[in-house]
């Protein structure tokens, strides 16, 4: 899962329309929540984070550099909301920069009148930047009105690291959409209950979550359909036996055994004196045949030896921490042609291993070693761990 370290990996660097805003110091949890009618008082100093920006409005405006202070508001479509600054004490001359989290794109900009209006035109997180333009440095009062009352968010910051869309996508396979449509009867609606507040998500529908509305429980880790099972998921959302072939082995499980199993994968799960079968599409992985869950090594086992190539990507650790920890998409081989992708190699004792993946915002092709000390991931220096592989071995180069 994603979480504050993640953020610290990474300058947020984005570009928006009209600006260009680069957060160069570490904001990771800075963001201050605002409320309707809020008052708060804030300063901007030296050491506040820094962002560079350039106002593209204007031809040929130069790239600036200021400190500034974030804030972050939920609002729904159809508000209008009024911001303003009021300069307490100091030089500042505040530039106020309003960025809608659902694409990061800057919907609001001032730099001399101290105040934005701004009608909302989808519902969702926004993020207010008060920069001290020119250097300047003072304290301030921030006000804020015209957000609505309704306390429901629909699919706030949808990006990389939204937790509840990450948690959506790997723990329950869900494909979520930007936005939840005026329609949502086709749909799997999901609701997070946090606080005072309440996040809802739409996703396509699949075989274990049918479409219908879902309330996910921080208790259990599941999804609860309103005050009842939607039909045909008791068995299956709360099966943790299902959950298991789904999320650990990434196994599509069918409703039921068909009679002809031949091109399936059949799992059998030995517990007292009863076993419980599954049977799933096959993957790469895991193909078409017999398997047991072995309780204590955790993995599944055909016959008496494990399916041939999920030892070394399911027990990988390397593997999965380039996944979880950094989002990114493991191939199960480098070609021949790197490229185009992320190689990332683990220098363990002597011995390198090389992994390659698709690349993504965060990660742009090219090569990459992992640090053990700062736990990150760091491009390497032209020319290094680029041996050919001389050892596959499931999936994993590894240069001796």
């Amino acid at each position: 899962m994603i979480d504050r370290q993640f953020f610290r990996r990474i300058a947020a660097s984005v570009a928006i329309a009209g600006m260009m805003v680069i957060a160069i110091g570490d904001i990771a949890g800075a963001a201050e929540r605002l409320n309707d009618g809020d008052s708060v008082n804030g300063v901007i100093r030296a050491n506040s984070p820094t962002f560079r920006f350039r106002s593209q409005s204007r031809t040929g405006s130069p790239i600036q550099t200021s400190a500034g202070e974030e804030y972050i508001f939920n609002a729904q479509q159809g508000d209008t909301i009024n911001i303003s600054v009021d300069v307490a004490e100091g030089n500042l001359a505040p530039v106020l920069v309003l960025i809608s989290s659902q694409n990061e794109r800057q919907v609001a900009y001032d730099d001399t009148g101290n105040s934005l209006r701004y009608r909302v035109p989808a519902a969702g997180e926004y993020r207010l930047l008060v920069l001290g333009q020119n250097n300047t440095r003072g304290r301030y009062t921030l006000s804020v009105s015209g957000i609505s009352n309704d306390s429901v968010a629909q699919n706030p910051s949808s990006g990389s690291t939204d937790q509840r869309r990450q948690l959506l996508v790997n723990d329950f396979g869900l494909r979520v959409l930007d936005n939840c449509p005026p329609a949502t009867g086709s749909l799997v609606v999901v609701s997070f209950p946090e606080a005072t507040q309440t996040y809802r998500y739409c996703a396509n529908a699949n075989r274990v979550y049918p479409a219908g509305e879902y309330t996910y429980d921080a208790v259990s880790r599941d999804l609860k359909s309103g005050t009842s099972v939607a039909q045909g998921s008791s068995s299956q959302t709360n099966d943790s036996r299902r959950q298991v072939l789904q999320n650990d082995f990434g196994l599509r499980v069918l409703d039921n055994c068909p009679p002809a199993t031949g091109s399936l994968v059949v799992v059998s799960f030995p517990e007292s004196t009863q076993t419980y079968r599954y049977c799933a599409n096959p993957n790469r992985v895991y193909p078409a045949g017999e398997y047991s869950y072995d309780a204590v090594s955790g993995d599944l086992k055909r016959g008496t030896s494990l399916a041939q190539g999920s030892s070394s990507q399911l027990n990988d650790q390397r593997r999965q921490m380039l996944q979880d920890d950094f989002g990114l998409r493991v191939l199960d081989t480098c070609p021949a042609a790197t490229t185009s992708l992320v190689v990332v190699s683990f220098n363990e004792s002597g011995q390198i291993y090389r992994y390659c993946a698709n690349p993504n915002r965060n990660y742009q092709a090219g090569e990459y070693s992992y640090n053990t000390s700062t736990r990150d991931l760091q491009a390497a220096t032209p020319g290094r761990n680029t041996e050919r592989c001389a050892v596959s071995f499931g999936g994993v180069c590894v240069v001796k």
